[in-house]
């Protein structure tokens, strides 16, 4: 499964679709690439502890939300660590073979960006 941003980034998301739709379901998988480090899979992990505490204390009822969803498709609730793994492996096997173009054959970005965490007041 590819993904491509309306932002000019681009890459391999998942091998299939249900490992696709467990990643979108249980990960904030944008921002976890976003804040890679340029792709380190460490760094990665504590990005998405940051991002599931604040997506926890914006929605209460993600968890809820996103097992329903889950029940609906039969796909499994993942832990948030093992889905980074499986993102980190997939989005790294998108250059040099699997580069996102667009219709004029320009590449998109890499996948993984190169900040560990936001810029303005890191993680709260």
């Amino acid at each position: 499964m590819v993904f491509a941003s309306s932002e000019g980034e681009g890459g391999l998301l998942a091998d299939d679709l249900a490992d696709a739709l467990e990643i979108i379901i249980g990960l904030e998988w944008r921002d976890c690439l976003s804040f890679s480090g340029g792709g380190d899979v460490e760094v990665m992990q504590i990005s998405a502890q940051h991002l599931e505490r604040s997506r926890d204390k914006y929605n209460p009822d993600i968890d809820n939300e996103a097992a329903q969803v889950a029940a609906a498709l039969s796909l499994r609730i993942v832990p948030v660590t093992d889905l980074v793994i499986r993102l980190h492996a997939t989005a790294s096997k998108t250059e040099p073979d699997y580069v996102v173009t667009d219709d004029d054959g320009q590449a998109f970005d890499p996948p993984f960006g190169e900040h560990v965490e936001p810029r303005h007041g890191g993680w709260r």
